[in-house]
């Protein structure tokens, strides 16, 4: 049975949240965070770990926006170059780099600040007997030499989100600016032009891809575990067709070259046949997710 389960927008948005404020201009290496005493209960310390995150995710969006304005002011400074506008440009660039002076104070150790990100998702519908069609009728095309047709044919064999990161490299893009000033204030329009056109292309860019069929499988094994937790018997059939689509995601999975997941395959039979045995342990899903939560962390 084919369960047909899209990504949830919440699911692609938290990745990219994850990704903006999480990622390599947010390493907190040099951060110390808030240790509350010793005699904290659980639920003390875990309140006391929200508030800490909370107040530095709000630190990271403040660093995030200096930075953004900061690129912006300096695409300003080169329109205004462009039009011999010495004036506009040098207060473009001088606004640009007291903010990236801003973002130095707060975290003098940051090496990239992200500045855009643009997220696509390419959901495939198809289950495993299609997909396993169209990579046959892509390798006979391909061996009658008929290429651009197997492209066509393979192009669709997509499921994953893909993201794409702009970073400004705070250990050059600062100094740039300021030498292009400089350049300004001298009458060095030209030169000034030129490093700036050269700054931008040090923007670094990251592409990531996240496969779609493990994560999708994960979720069908959280909601086949709350449905035997809530009811084992009533629920039983509902679970057991939620633990055969998980494991056709992971056969799609592999199946579009994203993985192998032999160990995660077996121990979703082995749920199964402990599920038809009548097993509603509180347990019974635990290796099962730690199988799965690895995996999405290598991803």
């Amino acid at each position: 049975m084919w369960i047909d389960r899209k990504p949830s927008q919440y699911t692609a948005l938290a990745l990219l949240a994850s990704l903006l404020l999480q990622g390599p201009a947010f390493a907190a290496d040099n951060a110390t965070p808030a240790q509350p005493k010793p005699s904290a209960s659980p639920h003390e310390r875990s309140s006391v770990n929200r508030e800490a995150a909370a107040a530095l995710l709000r630190e990271r969006q403040t660093l995030v926006r200096e930075a953004m304005v900061a690129n912006e002011d300096m695409l300003m400074a080169i329109v205004s170059l462009e039009h011999q506008d010495k004036d506009a440009a040098y207060k473009a660039l001088s606004d640009a780099s007291g903010k990236l002076d801003v973002v130095l104070a707060r975290d003098p150790h940051m090496k990239l600040v992200p500045i855009s990100a643009r997220l696509t998702t390419e959901d495939l519908e198809s289950g495993p007997k299609a997909v396993k069609e169209s990579l046959s009728q892509a390798k006979k095309q391909l061996s009658d030499g008929h290429v651009q047709v197997a492209k066509s044919l393979l192009r669709p064999l997509t499921s994953e989100i893909r993201t794409s990161i702009e970073y400004l490299p705070m250990d050059s893009y600062p100094a740039a600016i300021k030498q292009a000033s400089q350049d300004i204030q001298a009458g060095h329009l030209n030169e000034a032009a030129a490093l700036l056109a050269d700054t931008l292309r040090a923007i670094v860019t990251k592409e990531t891809i996240y496969p779609l069929p493990p994560l999708k499988a994960e979720a069908d094994v959280q909601e086949a575990e709350a449905l035997i937790k809530a009811d084992p018997k009533k629920n039983q059939a509902q679970a057991t067709d939620l633990l055969n689509q998980a494991g056709q995601q992971l056969e799609v999975g592999k199946l579009l070259g994203y993985g192998d997941y032999k160990d995660i395959t077996k121990e979703i039979a082995s749920v199964q046949q402990k599920l038809h045995g009548g097993s509603a342990d509180t347990g019974l899903f635990a290796r099962l997710k730690s199988l799965l939560h690895e995996a999405r962390t290598k991803l």
